[in-house]
């Protein structure tokens, strides 16, 4: 039934084909403000669009629901951090250096997911009614990982207000710094963040898969999540990236830099890198799933006829 239900679905060549191929312009004065612009405009230069194409090529969702679930998120964040750096120094410290990383650790988190059945070691039918939501919770995790790093920056707009990068799109000329007070960055800061830019449609989906949603807090909490795999891939897309955070403030994700590398280097190991049985029995919701799914992409579709 679900690969029926997959087949009611059409998908459209890559959406971000459709960006111009340029690089923004010139957007800094004199006095060192930039001039907002929009996550169209951020994300139409040629590097970001070949991430972005990664992304559409390594999803199965549908058009309608990529757009709405992926690049709605993804827009908004973009449209919020604007040129913001990832750090004050090293591979990401140049102006838009965060769009840039958050764009090529997700690509590659879900590029490495898609090899993967989520989540491990329940029934194959169940994994594939799943499969759906389980590489969407990956994008999510993958999309909010940095934004920790936020918490060092403060802003100004031209008029004097305050602009916080992460929480609002600035409406005003705007400029930026680190600052110089902050010690350490906060998991807090980023679970506030993120529940400003995951969608309410993707809390009634995560919803009726509860391993799904507990793994997706366990992410944001900073704490090991209950499949290990995620965990893995999330660290495996870190370090391909240089992610700033490979070494840093998550006591969490300190413990999960060797689970793809140990079971590499231990030959002699003879159980499996995952428990073969998730915690807990798992609920058929298969049904609820694909209903969900009809509803959202039936609500797409209205959409786009307006």
């Amino acid at each position: 039934m679900f690969q029926r239900l997959k087949s009611r679905f059409t998908r459209t060549p890559s959406l971000s084909q459709a960006l111009p191929e340029h690089e923004p312009e010139t957007v800094r004065d004199a006095d060192g403000y930039f001039r907002p612009q929009s996550a169209e405009i951020l994300l139409a230069t040629s590097e970001r669009g070949k991430y972005l194409r990664q992304l559409w090529e390594n999803s199965a969702l549908p058009a309608g629901l990529y757009q709405q679930f992926y690049l709605e998120p993804l827009r908004q964040l973009c449209a919020r951090v604007q040129h913001v750096p990832a750090t004050q120094e090293g591979v990401w410290s140049y102006r838009g250096g965060f769009i840039d990383l958050t764009l090529q650790f997700t690509a590659c988190a879900v590029r490495l997911a898609k090899g993967h059945m989520l989540p491990p070691g329940i029934a194959p039918e169940t994994q594939a009614a799943q499969s759906l939501l389980w590489q969407a919770m990956v994008f999510w995790s993958a999309l909010f990982y940095h934004l920790p790093l936020l918490q060092q920056l403060e802003g100004e707009l031209d008029d004097g207000h305050p602009w916080l990068p992460g929480l609002w799109i600035p409406e005003r000329r705007f400029r930026f710094r680190f600052q110089t007070s902050l010690s350490e960055v906060s998991i807090s800061h980023k679970t506030l963040l993120a529940a400003r830019f995951l969608p309410e449609e993707a809390v009634t989906w995560l919803s009726l898969v509860p391993g799904a949603w507990q793994c997706l807090m366990s992410h944001l909490g900073g704490y090991p999540s209950s499949v290990p795999l995620t965990d893995a891939l999330l660290q495996s897309a870190a370090e391909q990236v240089q992610s700033p955070l490979l070494n840093s403030f998550e006591p969490a994700e300190a413990g999960m830099a060797t689970i793809l590398s140990s079971s590499e280097q231990s030959s002699s190991e003879t159980e499996p890198m995952l428990p073969p049985t998730t915690p807990g029995a798992v609920p058929d919701t298969t049904e609820d799933t694909q209903t969900l799914l009809s509803l959202f992409q039936a609500q797409a579709e209205s959409s786009d006829e307006k």
